[in-house]
């Protein structure tokens, strides 16, 4: 056995009405070497530690090979912030893993194994896939996305774990917001395909997840606020936030929409540009 490497990018679930079934791959992205060693080490930034066995990215790792081995991470994507970190980090030390013991992976395989891990399938898919993905447990639909859209996110320094954000949610929806989200879902498919403004704005609004999570980060509803009022076509919670992904259909008029951000931001948070990962693990 030798060392392997592989990358994966990071995401963006839900884009509002897509709860649980759509993401989108950026060109951010995580980068793992796994090597053979006679006992388990992590590095990352500088630091050294020991996984547990119940470590996630030590299951990563095990579930491709049988170690022990010294995983290396160098990771882009911010952590806890709706990104799809966790998602890029299995699949490119499982990847890494697999290319350890001289194997060259399957997208299936890795998909298997991460959206097992994550319980994520629509980041696991960005990140296995790459591009614009629509989910149905492991099965998966590359879609197009209009090449005129400019993606931006505005990042908040703060975190907001995943489980925290998914306690927020109700066991029960009302018949009506289940209807409305439905319309919004369509609309949004249609728009991020054509690049359609008038369509990308009938997206917005989501009641199912959105909103019960306002509580817990009034950051990210003034974001989302902010990017509308300066002329996005649409603007959602990042996965389960408290990043904000918002879209403007001409580059001229994104230039607004990033001054409005950051001036929300104030400071405690970054604003990137965002380009699609047509590819997805490497």
């Amino acid at each position: 056995m030798t060392s392997g490497f592989a990358t994966a990018p990071g995401s963006s679930a839900n884009l509002g009405p897509g709860f649980d079934v759509l993401a989108i791959a950026w060109e951010m992205r995580c980068r793992a070497t796994v090597s053979p060693a006679n006992a388990w080490l992590v590095r990352q930034n500088g630091q050294e530690w020991t996984p547990g066995e119940g470590e996630f990215v030590r299951r990563a790792a095990a579930a491709a090979a049988t170690g022990p081995f010294v995983i290396e991470i160098d990771n882009e994507v911010p952590r806890s912030r709706g990104l799809g970190s966790s998602s890029a980090v299995a699949t490119a030390i499982a990847a890494a893993a697999f290319r350890a013991q001289d194997i060259e992976p399957n997208d299936a395989d890795l998909f298997t194994i991460v959206a097992g891990m994550d319980g994520h399938p629509d980041n696991a898919a960005a990140a296995v896939f790459g591009g614009l993905v629509l989910v149905d447990g492991l099965h998966h639909l590359r879609l197009e996305v209009a090449p005129s859209l400019v993606f931006l996110v505005a990042v908040p320094d703060s975190p907001l774990r995943t489980d925290e954000a998914r306690a927020a949610l109700s066991g029960s929806v009302d018949r009506a917001a289940v209807v409305r989200s439905l319309s919004r879902f369509g609309f949004l498919l249609l728009g991020l395909q054509t690049g359609a403004p008038e369509l990308l704005a009938h997206a917005r609004g989501d009641e199912l997840h959105e909103a019960p999570r306002y509580g817990l980060s009034p950051l990210t509803g003034d974001l989302i606020a902010a990017a509308l009022e300066a002329g996005a076509a649409h603007a959602s919670w990042s996965g389960a936030g408290p990043t904000v992904l918002a879209m403007a259909s001409r580059q001229d008029e994104a230039a607004a929409v990033i001054r409005a951000l950051e001036k929300t931001l104030d400071g405690a948070g970054t604003v990137r540009r965002l380009q699609v990962a047509p590819v997805g693990w490497q």
